[in-house]
């Protein structure tokens, strides 16, 4: 694809050289043909024969062929109409995640009519979560205290880049942490709890299939069957939250029975469903 060429003969090419490597190579040749022009995509389609330089395009595809994330390539991943910088100190925002968000944000509304409200977000990451509820709240009558953890500096460096990007690094404080270790100590004990901690079995990141084998292992090793670090969390949550708090999880496809095993005495335990009818998100209420 070196030198000049046509929309349509650069996305050709382009499909071709994706089919063995994505599972939507189309989409992702257009994604990466519009970003490396400045274009939308939607402008490709209704100009096919217009040229392009394919040789800064053709660098993309190889990246994109060896399985590199196409938000890692273009540096961002649009999100809950967010677009939050991705690379690779953090794991990239899943859709699925959207809904780990609304269910917080709907928590914590129905909380702060009754009074003050602190909510953790534990396993930041690239601070996605954290933005998109501290942004509910920015001209709301009533705010609650945020705080978002995460045990990796480099992914908390993130978080803070994308804090200040989308105007709320003053609304969310940053900590490094192992889960909830802080709260009750050097933090206050949340009422509301979100966390997508890594619930990947090891062997399948050892597989490295996909974006596996480019975003950071600590996001994604939950250990031999996935769970490690959920059974901690669901041991310290009734030690470190308030009584009566609420916890949000992602989870993986088929996760939930053993959540709702592992979960504290007295913890009530709901699914919230996603689209397509997976149960990929539960809702833990701890005992008053």
């Amino acid at each position: 694809m070196h030198g000049s060429l046509t929309v349509a003969d650069a996305l050709r090419a382009a499909t071709e050289r994706l089919r063995d490597a994505s599972p939507t190579p189309r989409l992702d040749a257009e994604v990466l043909l519009a970003h490396v022009i400045g274009r939308e995509r939607s402008w490709l389609l209704a100009h096919p024969e217009a040229d392009v330089d394919g040789t800064a395009f053709e660098a993309l595809i190889e990246r994109r062929a060896i399985g590199e994330p196409v938000a890692y390539i273009r540096g961002f991943k649009e999100w809950h109409s967010l677009r939050i910088r991705t690379d690779p100190r953090a794991l990239i925002p899943r859709p699925e995640t959207e809904l780990l968000a609304d269910a917080a944000i709907a928590e914590i509304h129905d909380r702060l009519t009754s009074g003050p409200v602190v909510a953790w977000e534990v396993a930041t990451g690239s601070g996605a979560v954290a933005i998109a509820i501290a942004r509910q709240f920015t001209d709301a009558a009533a705010s609650p205290e945020l705080i978002a953890t995460d045990i990796s500096a480099d992914a908390l460096a993130l978080a803070a880049e994308n804090l200040a990007a989308h105007g709320v690094a003053g609304v969310v404080t940053l900590e490094r942490a192992d889960l909830l270790e802080p709260a009750g100590d050097t933090l206050p004990r949340p009422d509301v709890v979100v966390a997508n901690l890594p619930y990947v079995a090891s062997a399948e990141v050892d597989e490295r299939r996909g974006s596996l084998g480019f975003e950071p292992r600590v996001a994604l090793d939950g250990g031999p069957d996935g769970l490690d670090l959920l059974r901690r969390f669901l041991t310290e949550l009734p030690e470190k939250a308030e009584r009566g708090a609420t916890a949000f999880l992602e989870l993986g496809v088929g996760q939930v029975d053993t959540i709702r095993a592992l979960a504290p005495a007295g913890a009530s335990v709901t699914v919230v469903p996603d689209l397509a009818g997976l149960d990929r998100v539960v809702r833990l209420d701890l005992p008053d």
